[in-house]
């Protein structure tokens, strides 16, 4: 049996950042994949990141942010459309660090920059499930190339499977204190393409979303330009609803004839994504959870490029330290709950009860909100960057006099409001220590209404 130090499962952002901060440490490093290595930086997704994340973070991975031909498209700001069309909020963020990446040449780089570190690439590998001995996930069990069942070992395992979450699914649920399933209001079917297109693209620095509950309920339509002729475009819905989004996109397709008439498909497919708070509990016995494994998104817009990688450098801190003092326990690796709950989570779990309010709304009501101006683009920036957003309720209530057809709406919406700061000063006052997790955490089930 091979014996590691770490291994990490999944080579997408977060597992091959994870994976390079590792083994740039000395440490003995497995990365697995079920792609081959030449598949493994395609990924579905919108693309689109800020390269400050990687900045941050990168003392302590040793890896460059995105440079070069990596970068497609530097973004000034959003274009927000009606659901009817007619109604454009301009966002900006002045300073601003929005790029679209070429996701894959970005993630080859940071996987070759792991590989070139130490890490060792099992790629075409499919892993089965963890090895739990004890209560402790001492390994792994897959199958390689060679098609047969084989067993590796380490003192650490990293689950950065994706929204699949194929270690965590698979450990009991009474234990690990982590979901073994998602709720079918918090995963969205999303079919994105990547088109060249003929007709240059006005203003490319601006990303350009609808909120259209007849084309995608529950989601939303997105088209980020990557340059001046080609687009990254495609639409979610939400996985309760049984739309199939590459359906709902053609029609799209269809009414955009004029744009993408001639147009050449560089790119498409169809993938799902978390939408929800992270995970309650990131950590198990030798075992961490990082990127889609552990919902680390923004539940409002899926975004997840960025929270991945400042999680791999988290739990890597983490890991050498708890490595260092031969404490791999729940306890010597909760640092790592405490780290990311404290600085990240403040900003993104409460926008999943936003998300929540928002979902169910009809077209009417947003082209209403669109027409009367009762939310303006700042407001919107400022909260999906920070997930504040009660300091302007008494402003956006006086807007709703503008109107007052839903008003009732918007007196919701103050609740709400009111959830979001509860939750963010739940996650700011994480738990130090496991004794203190299950109090914490049935409070945060009666936040979010969800039963034990």
């Amino acid at each position: 049996m091979a014996i590691y130090d770490v291994i990490v499962v999944g080579a997408g952002t977060g597992g091959s950042m994870t994976a390079a901060a590792l083994a740039n440490k000395g440490l003995k490093v497995a990365l697995l994949d079920r792609q081959p290595k030449e598949k493994i930086g395609v990924k579905i997704c919108g693309d689109a990141t800020s390269g400050e994340h990687f900045k941050r973070i990168q003392k302590i991975t040793k890896i460059e942010p995105p440079r070069g031909d990596e970068i497609r498209q530097k973004i000034k700001g959003a274009w927000l459309f009606s659901p009817d069309r007619e109604i454009k909020l301009e966002l900006v963020e002045e300073g601003g660090t929005g790029i679209i990446i070429d996701r894959f040449k970005l993630g080859m780089r940071i996987l070759n920059d792991a590989i070139d570190f130490g890490a060792e690439l099992h790629d075409s590998t499919y892993v089965k499930e963890p090895i739990v001995h004890q209560d402790q996930v001492t390994g792994i069990k897959y199958r390689g190339k060679d098609k047969n069942i084989q067993e590796m070992s380490a003192n650490v395992v990293v689950d950065a499977s994706g929204i699949g979450a194929i270690l965590r699914r698979k450990l009991d649920p009474e234990k690990t204190y982590m979901n073994l399933e998602l709720a079918p209001k918090d995963v969205c079917n999303c079919y994105r393409e990547v088109r060249d297109v003929e007709n240059e693209i006005e203003s490319p620095e601006f990303i350009r979303i609808c909120f259209d509950q007849e084309l995608c309920p529950g989601g939303y339509l997105w088209e980020f330009p990557r340059g001046t002729n080609s687009m990254n475009a495609g639409l979610g819905v939400m996985s309760y609803n049984k739309v199939n989004a590459h359906v709902q996109f053609n029609k799209y397709l269809e009414r955009e004839k004029m744009f993408y008439n001639n147009s050449k498909l560089i790119h498409a497919g169809a993938w799902r994504v978390p939408l929800r708070r992270p995970q309650d509990n990131l950590v198990w016995n030798s075992f961490l959870l990082v990127g889609d494994a552990g919902t680390q998104v923004k539940p409002t817009d899926g975004g997840g490029i960025g929270i991945s990688v400042n999680a791999a450098a988290l739990a890597a801190k983490v890991i050498v330290k708890a490595l260092e003092i031969n404490n791999v326990s729940m306890t010597g690796l909760w640092e790592y709950n405490v780290n990311f709950m404290t600085t990240i989570a403040p900003i993104n779990a409460p926008l999943a009860i936003m998300k929540d309010f928002i979902i169910p709304l009809p077209s009417s009501i947003i082209n209403t909100v669109f027409h009367n101006k009762i939310v303006e683009g700042g407001d919107l920036l400022y909260g999906n960057a920070t997930g504040e957003i009660s300091g302007g309720f008494i402003k956006t209530l006086l807007r709703a006099y503008r109107g007052k057809r839903i008003l009732r709406t918007l007196l919701k919406f103050r609740s709400v409001l009111k959830k979001m700061d509860k939750a963010r000063e739940l996650y700011v006052n994480y738990p130090k220590t496991p004794e203190s997790f299950l109090k914490w955490r049935e409070k945060i089930f009666k936040l979010y209404g969800e039963a034990n």
